[in-house]
């Protein structure tokens, strides 16, 4: 198969599971309470505030109906790209946050040390994903025609990693950043065993060289395809790692649910990093489309 074909059906699927999950997720009161805290902290629509139940189901319903669009095996293209461009109203919305909520750490001096920001950045790559999996053609979903749509896709799906691997990295320099992945590191078993050579504030720097160097390989998009595709394999290998903390991170999971399948606001966050991974496949395939023509 193309490259764009195993690309683009790993990103169907995993934008299914992300907002299946999500969509399912605000029928719960951890969906209800992250719903009720982005409208409560919102500039604009803090007075509906006492609506927020509502507001997390319809989002919820909004969300599935997106993931059953994208994901399922529908005759008609037409429907999928639907499902595409609800993830991109969705995630242009989400985006807005960083201006309308308190999404930056004042223990650090605000902005631009990101704090509950730090999810809604990921919009940026997915909403490039959006665009890129709508624009293949409506009835051959496995078409390889080149559109505006998909030309204007990559750079934003590229500037969604460098921006994410950055900024997040450069905020592990911080106490409070080292302070938060410091439960995820001591649960890995990946991570866990450096704790007793490397103290946490310099675990979390270390990490956070890694990702910038990530973020740095993949400006090679404009100049240099070698060192582009290093950097995506970097990033992949980056989120997969964060991947890894639902299966070793107890916080991951909602305890007073039952724990797993309920998300917790750090699974929601780290959930979204398979969109990322996906991102890193289709900008990966695009590459490979392009040198071999």
């Amino acid at each position: 198969m193309p490259p764009t074909t195993n690309a683009l059906l790993f990103t169907r699927a995993s934008l299914a599971i992300i907002f299946l999950w999500f969509g399912a997720m605000n029928f719960t009161p951890v969906g209800e309470a992250i719903v009720g805290d982005w409208i409560a902290g919102h500039a604009f629509l803090s007075a509906l505030e006492p609506q927020a139940s509502s507001a997390a189901k319809a989002l919820g319903i909004y969300q599935i109906v997106m993931a059953g669009l994208i994901g399922a095996p529908l005759p008609l293209g037409s429907f999928r790209r639907i499902g595409f461009v609800m993830l991109g109203i969705f995630s242009a919305c989400a985006l807005t946050a960083l201006a309308t909520n308190p999404v930056w750490l004042e223990a650090e001096g605000g902005f631009p040390a990101i704090g509950s920001g730090q999810g809604v950045l990921k919009y940026l790559a997915i909403f490039g994903l959006a665009i890129w999996g709508g624009s293949f053609d409506n009835s051959r979903i496995f078409s390889n025609r080149t559109s505006q749509s998909r030309a204007l896709s990559l750079p934003l799906m590229w500037a969604g990693l460098v921006i994410v691997l950055g900024w997040i990295g450069l905020m592990k320099f911080t106490a409070s950043e080292a302070a938060g992945i410091a439960p995820l590191i001591a649960t890995s078993p990946i991570f866990a065993w450096m704790q007793a050579f490397i103290p946490e504030q310099a675990m979390s720097a270390l990490i956070g060289v890694i990702e910038i160097l990530t973020a740095l390989a993949l400006l090679g998009y404009w100049f240099n395809p070698r060192l582009f595709r290093l950097g995506l394999a970097l990033a992949a290998i980056t989120f997969v790692l964060t991947l890894s903390f639902l299966f070793s991170y107890p916080g991951a999971w909602q305890a007073d649910l039952g724990g797993f399948p309920a998300l917790s606001r750090s699974g929601h966050f780290l959930l979204k990093d398979l969109a990322l991974l996906a991102a890193c496949f289709a900008l990966l395939a695009e590459t490979r489309v392009r040198r071999y023509r």
